[in-house]
């Protein structure tokens, strides 16, 4: 008997608790910060979602800006290589003309002093190179060393499929038949990197 009175007065109290809560809830002063409360919560869930998909577009901006740079690069470095290999195979043209292979070294010693050209050589039309500012490669079959394409363009190419070094290769003409071939090894810079990127930014 006495257990059944103490449960009914338990469930009394914990009934009368809950409505108690309740009814403080329902109060104004209560009930309002609450609510502002799950109002602030809400759009700062908002917000917080929305600066997390900000976020991943300017990754995927400047990933693309990025890329858009290096290819302006690699344009612009293409261009130039072939506007200074164009005339300096002219000046070429006229040293092997007169038999001059002196003269022809001079020519390449001082242009691969310039920056980032790692090494110029020339091949007669038989494919041997007669001039080169490696000498381990003077004397040699072209064909040892690089592809033999190079030897049968009929104008100035770059080729930068090896992102660690580029081939320019230009025809050297005579009035009626080919010379030789000129072909420069141009080491480039690496890749812009994303912090160099936001560096200049």
């Amino acid at each position: 008997m006495d257990n059944t009175d103490t449960q009914q007065h338990r469930t009394s109290a914990k009934s009368s608790g809950e409505n108690g809560f309740v009814k403080q809830l329902k109060k104004p002063v209560v009930f309002i910060p609450l609510l502002l409360l799950l109002v602030v919560l809400g759009v700062y869930l908002y917000k917080e979602s929305q600066l997390k998909e900000a976020r991943r577009e300017a990754a995927e901006e400047r990933a693309l800006l990025l890329e858009r740079a290096n290819e302006r690069i690699a344009e612009n470095r293409h261009y130039l290589l072939e506007v200074v290999a164009k005339p300096f195979s002219w000046a070429l043209r006229s040293a092997l003309l007169t038999g001059n292979v002196e003269q022809v070294n001079q020519y390449l010693f001082q242009f691969v002093q310039e920056e980032k050209f790692a090494m110029v050589l020339v091949a007669d039309a038989e494919g041997n190179i007669i001039s080169s500012t490696d000498q381990n490669f003077t004397g040699s079959a072209f064909a040892d060393h690089f592809d033999s394409k190079y030897l049968q363009t009929d104008a100035t190419t770059v080729d930068d499929s090896d992102p660690e070094r580029v081939i320019v290769a230009s025809p050297i003409m005579g009035l009626n038949s080919r010379l030789g071939t000129l072909l420069v090894v141009y080491r480039p810079d690496d890749p812009l990197q994303l912090q160099e990127l936001e560096t200049e930014e």
